[in-house]
């Protein structure tokens, strides 16, 4: 089903809770196929903003022969004590209820592949990681990253992200105050380079769990295949933690590529626009798309 910009989108459910939360919530379309593949959809938006109906257009190429959802999780909030645990959570609480309501339909899930972007790329590259094969009920065909971290101790590349303060300092701050919240863990970065910080042992540990890369341990690590799409020119998300990934998993036998995004798409929204903050983000005449479906097909 090629995605026609002209015709309604039907989803079956809308709002479909999980949870008690307001963001605990998902969409989702259901195919007639009795058994079917789950592509599901994790927006970005720095884990502090986002919602579910910021999908890349081309999913709904998918969603006739695959069961599509997209969700909204718990997001980090001034009144609020959500940490990436709570948000790891609400994916495995989603996943859940994802396969019960496509059993009511009668259709089986043979296996979820998670996409996501920016830090929904993470967050679903950190489920995938943490759980792959551990869960019979859940299992994790593919992971694809759409400039998404990998790798939080990557200093010298996230403190040159131009997008996250005016000079080193705001950076600084900023990281620090989103680290901390994250990891549940007081973070104060006080130098570009903070792995030489003398009190890094206090909190390196706390960054490195929440980094995909950690649990590529050797080269007999076991993964989800993963497909990361990263521009060179991303000033949110350094390229440098994909490239760190990629080289990493280069030493292990689990299937991925890096395509990196160029042209129009050498930024940090890979050539797409959020025209609206209820629609989908349309990545138009990027060479990359067509690549990167084509490796999901494998997949599917």
């Amino acid at each position: 089903m090629k995605f026609d910009e002209t015709i309604p989108i039907r989803w079956d459910y809308q709002d479909l809770a999980y949870g008690a939360d307001e963001n605990q919530n998902f969409d989702i379309m259901l195919p007639k196929e009795k058994k079917a593949h789950a592509i599901v959809y994790i927006h970005g938006g720095a884990y502090l903003t986002g919602n579910k109906l910021q999908y890349p257009s081309f999913l709904l190429d998918y969603a006739k022969n695959n069961i599509f959802a997209t969700i909204d999780y718990r997001l980090v909030k001034p009144d609020n004590n959500v940490q990436m645990a709570d948000i790891i959570s609400d994916v495995n609480d989603a996943l859940t209820k994802i396969t019960e309501v496509s059993g009511s339909h009668n259709v089986t899930v043979k296996d979820f592949m998670l996409v996501g972007h920016s830090a929904g790329g993470h967050i679903g590259l950190l489920y995938g990681y943490r759980n792959y094969q551990e869960n019979a009920k859940i299992k994790i065909a593919a992971c694809v990253s759409l400039a998404g971290p990998t790798d939080f101790s990557d200093d010298l590349g996230w403190s040159s992200m131009a997008m996250w303060g005016e000079n080193l300092e705001s950076r600084l701050l900023f990281l620090s105050q989103v680290g901390s919240r994250l990891t549940g863990h007081t973070i104060e970065l006080k130098q570009k380079n903070w792995t030489r910080q003398k009190n890094y042992s206090d909190f390196g540990k706390s960054i490195m769990d929440i980094s995909p890369i950690t649990y590529i341990k050797n080269k007999t690590s076991k993964a989800p295949p993963t497909l990361l799409v990263h521009a060179r020119g991303d000033d949110q998300v350094p390229y440098s933690n994909a490239l760190k990934l990629k080289t990493t998993l280069d030493f292990t036998s689990v299937p991925h590529k890096l395509i990196t995004a160029t042209g129009d798409g050498n930024s940090h929204m890979l050539g797409g626009e959020v025209y609206t903050s209820t629609g989908p983000i349309f990545f138009e005449n990027q060479k990359w798309v067509a690549e990167a479906k084509k490796w999901m097909e494998a997949y599917l």
